[in-house]
């Protein structure tokens, strides 16, 4: 069964929690929220799980206000099944290997999901490691074809042919920035009512070394792609399963996630996102 737009999410987040008294901060932010309608906060896991109407973006922000390290572990649908899904991961670009990488890290990586929550929201959840600090601009491109890096890929999915923008008023490809902290982690989650995962299956995304702006400068490149330079990590969409359907464990030892993997531990140990 394919949900209707008034669908709930069901979004998990990993949260660094030791005590009872991070819980306790944890519950104080989510108590009261209008569109949450339930939550459950587990120590031992350091996982906290909300379902309601309130935008996953929206969520992430409350639990990053208590100071703690808050990743996306995957949004879903409270009741029912979503309308797709899609992964991309972002590996570095070919026609670029001068890129200089932050101190410390082998090369930059990321990894994108999408989750079509509804036939009218598609939730994007972006994680990167690696590039350096600042605003990155990240877009999807038309064409699947990142043989050549970035150049390859085309210019940005624009379906509605109108001119470059932010990811409310621009091409379909628009999605704003990733901003990077000093230790080379980034993440960006955004609801979006134009993004459709059947729509994007088969093309591909690039990180840029530049912040975009959003069409808002002075120049022609703004028009453009908002004036963000080159490529640094592309990648092709694909199809995946849905984020409750495929809980793959890098290992059974410490029964850690992919996704926590990669953005908690890889942070510590280099590891890579796959």
């Amino acid at each position: 069964m394919v949900q209707t737009a008034d669908s709930d999410f069901k979004t998990e987040f990993a949260v660094e929690m030791t005590c009872e008294s991070c819980v306790s901060d944890v519950k104080n932010v989510l108590e009261g929220v209008d569109g949450i309608k339930k939550y459950d906060i587990n120590l031992k896991e350091q996982r906290v799980v909300v379902e309601g109407s309130a935008p996953p973006s929206a969520i992430s922000r409350l639990l990053k206000n208590t100071g703690k390290t808050v990743i996306v572990r995957g949004s879903g649908v409270a009741q029912g099944s979503h309308a797709g899904a899609a992964v991309c991961i972002l590996d570095i670009n070919s026609d670029d290997p001068s890129y200089t990488t932050l101190p410390g890290t082998e090369k930059p990586y990321g990894l994108v999901r999408f989750l079509q929550v509804n036939t009218e929201t598609c939730v994007v959840d972006v994680t990167v490691q690696g590039l350096t600090p600042g605003n990155h601009g990240i877009h999807i491109h038309e064409l699947g074809d990142t043989s050549g890096g970035s150049a390859t890929t085309g210019p940005h999915f624009n379906p509605t042919n109108t001119t470059h923008g932010d990811d409310l008023t621009g091409h379909v490809g628009d999605l704003g920035n990733v901003e990077v902290d000093e230790k080379g982690w980034g993440d960006l989650v955004l609801e979006s009512k134009r993004i459709k995962v059947w729509d994007i299956i088969g093309r591909s995304m690039v990180v840029t070394e530049k912040a975009d702006n959003l069409g808002k400068g002075s120049c022609e490149a703004s028009k453009e792609d908002g004036a963000s330079g080159k490529g640094i990590i592309c990648g092709i969409i694909a199809r995946s399963a849905g984020v409750f359907e495929n809980a793959k464990k890098v290992c059974d030892c410490s029964g850690t996630t992919l996704w926590e993997e990669a953005r908690i531990m890889g942070g510590e140990k280099g590891n890579e996102f796959y």
